[in-house]
């Protein structure tokens, strides 16, 4: 490891049997989706994570900042939701992966569900998964969420699904596809929010979410359609001048 790469990581309760992460990705879908789920079940923060060797980032709401990585959960539950910030570099990713895995060997961990996006500019409304065997047959074998065909993971969610391949841990990740052009994908997050409850059985209402994607996609419809309108006319005015009248 990097020896300027620490993490060191504060809890007030050791994380339950289920941790459902994620990281920044594109529409930043995963994270929204796990903000709605703290929102609606009521989670109480139970620690956070401090990273040292990493650029600094430090986000805020109504004034006040707050840890970049921060753990959810309440008394009674089985899971604990893990939400991050933090935009981790390649270089960095495996370091940050194992140290989170070191932590999870040492605790009551069985399973992690990772919430993730991936960059595509054609349309896709489904829902996908990559699972050691036993994830999938405790989690998703009586759902429609289908396998993606092939391809490479990276970053800090490779580091973690790798750790199933040969051990013990159960870990799936969930999958949406994301337009790259869009910061903030409402319909992606929508789609995560409604697999996981499906997956989880957590029964939350995702009318409030389902508004919210419904105004983002209205957002982007409209000024896609602004964008057109203003490169038609561009694309005029550019003949008028080639032809050479003042």
């Amino acid at each position: 490891m990097d020896p300027e790469f620490s993490l060191d990581i504060t809890i007030d309760e050791q994380p339950e049997s289920s941790v459902i992460a994620a990281f920044p990705g594109p529409g930043m879908a995963g994270i929204s989706a796990n903000q709605y789920f703290i929102e609606q079940l009521g989670l109480h923060e139970t620690g956070y994570i401090h990273a040292e060797g990493l650029p600094a980032v430090t986000p805020f709401s109504e004034g006040r900042p707050y840890h970049h990585t921060r753990l959810f959960s309440k008394q009674g539950a089985n899971y604990t939701f893990v939400t991050c910030e933090l935009p981790i570099p390649a270089q960095l990713s495996e370091p940050f992966g194992r140290t989170l895995l070191d932590w999870i060997d040492e605790s009551t961990v069985d399973e992690i569900a990772l919430l993730t996006t991936l960059p595509s500019l054609e349309s896709f409304e489904e829902l996908f998964y990559v699972a050691s065997d036993d994830y999938y047959q405790h989690r998703l074998a009586d759902t429609e969420i289908g396998a993606l065909q092939g391809g490479f993971l990276s970053g800090v969610n490779a580091s973690l699904i790798s750790r199933a391949i040969d051990t013990t841990l159960r870990v799936g990740l969930i999958a949406t596809f994301v337009n790259p052009r869009q910061p903030l994908d409402g319909g992606a997050t929508l789609r995560l929010v409604e697999g996981l409850d499906q997956i989880y059985g957590f029964d939350i209402d995702t009318d409030q979410l389902r508004q919210f994607a419904d105004r983002t996609r209205q957002h982007y419809e409209q000024l896609a359609a602004h964008v057109e309108t203003q490169q038609r006319a561009e694309k005029r005015m550019r003949r008028t001048d080639d032809i050479g009248f003042m």
